[in-house]
């Protein structure tokens, strides 16, 4: 059970635990190219983006965020490279992403992409104006040290709810990357494994799984028109807000946004949660996208965000001990999940003999021994009854040994 902080510390110490957070994480290469650094980021999941005034909208934003940064590089839809921020580049890009049905851009205040840069914007436009369009704004961790940093953060945030529609989103702390992330994603597993309050927004852009409920939460959560009544309806969400008053909501546009304190908090796993975090992430849960259908790390191999890393990371806040809304700070429940393991990741070895059966898709259970690798595939019976196969993660049924098939989040 994890334990939860009764009193948040004090500004001057959470900002002292940030700067020393900025210090650890910050990855150098050679010529000190900053490979990997903390940031600030806004991510924003949002309706009807791929339509003329959707699409206006997003370059209207980038037009002032490119006015307001030093930005010198960009990739648009269709170049094959970065190019060099220049006017005759941006308005190129500018006219195309007017005409194209979807488009994406990233702008940076780096050369080239490779690097992780203090600034960044980036946009995935939906095609055919269907499902989601992707947002994400990153800044220098500078900002939150100060009141006018703080400010001109919620500024942006404030300007990009009251402009869009929004469907979820959250704003906090991240870890930026390089534009290529792909080289740089067990670094970032294992940096949000250990800080649970940075999020993995690598690969934030991928949207399937963010079709029908929240990605994650954060220092300010995001909650869009077309969510708003099944999370304030939900039972004892008045009581739980009333409990905890260092968490603070707000409607802006068309949204909700709930802040959770006054200071983003890092959320180390080895030390007590913040309760705020904890309280804003028990009243997301009748919002969130509660099973994941793919992983968000490419990788094969290695430590990574499988798709059963993603469903044991969604559940990172979760505490069984609230009482009709109210958390028990003596309480001892423990939330108990499926025991899940997947081919090729880090959970690749079968932990229990018994039988087991494929968690992602409804098929066919069989039994597996302790120290086996977990099969590539598991079997399924199609309406014609043919049986096939495909990838698939498992989830323990039973146990030889009569053991418990449940147990605490291994996160």
């Amino acid at each position: 059970m994890h334990l939860v902080e009764k009193q948040p510390p004090f500004e001057k110490e959470l900002t002292q635990q940030i700067k020393e957070a900025e210090r650890e994480l910050l990855m150098l290469h050679k010529g000190d190219r900053v490979l990997s650094q903390l940031s600030l980021t806004i991510q924003l999941y949002y309706l009807n983006g791929g339509n003329d005034e959707g699409k206006q909208k997003v370059l209207n934003i980038i037009d002032k965020f490119r006015n307001r940064y030093p930005i010198k590089s960009h990739f648009y839809s269709n170049s094959n490279r970065f190019l060099r921020f220049t006017e005759k580049s941006y308005q190129s890009a500018y006219n195309k992403a007017r005409t194209t049905n979807a488009f994406e851009w990233y702008l940076c205040s780096g050369e080239d992409g490779s690097t992780a840069d203090k600034y960044a914007l980036g946009v995935f436009t939906a095609r055919d104006n269907y499902g989601v369009s992707h947002l994400h704004l990153n800044f220098p961790i500078i900002l939150v040290y100060e009141e006018d940093g703080r400010k001109e953060f919620n500024a942006w945030i404030e300007e990009l709810l009251t402009q869009f529609e929004v469907f979820h989103g959250y704003a906090g702390l991240s870890i930026q990357l390089p534009y290529d992330r792909h080289p740089y994603q067990f670094y970032e597993y294992g940096v949000t494994r250990q800080y649970w309050g940075i999020t993995p927004d690598g690969a934030s852009f991928l949207k399937r799984d963010w079709y029908e409920g929240i990605r994650s939460i954060n220092w300010y959560t995001f909650i869009g028109k077309d969510l708003k009544d099944k999370f304030i309806h939900q039972p004892f969400y008045n009581v739980t807000l009333k409990n905890s008053p260092e968490v603070r909501l707000k409607e802006i546009g068309n949204s909700l946004v709930i802040k959770a304190g006054e200071l983003p908090r890092l959320g180390h796993k080895s030390k007590p949660s913040p309760l705020s975090y904890v309280v804003v992430n028990q009243l997301c849960k009748s919002v969130r996208t509660d099973i994941p259908t793919d992983a968000m790390h490419t990788a094969y191999r290695g430590p990574r965000y499988s798709l059963s890393q993603v469903y044991y990371w969604i559940r990172r806040w979760d505490n069984a001990n609230f009482s009709k809304g109210v958390f028990d700070f003596d309480g001892i429940k423990e939330d108990l999940l499926p025991i899940l393991g997947e081919y090729g990741n880090e959970d690749r070895i079968v932990p229990y003999s018994g039988v087991w059966t494929p968690f992602d898709f409804e098929g066919l259970a069989q039994p597996l021994i302790q120290g086996q690798e977990f099969p590539e595939e598991g079997q399924h019976q199609r309406k014609s009854g043919r049986i096939s196969s495909k990838p698939a993660v498992w989830k323990l049924v039973s146990r030889d040994d009569g053991g418990a098939v449940m147990e605490p989040n291994p996160f």
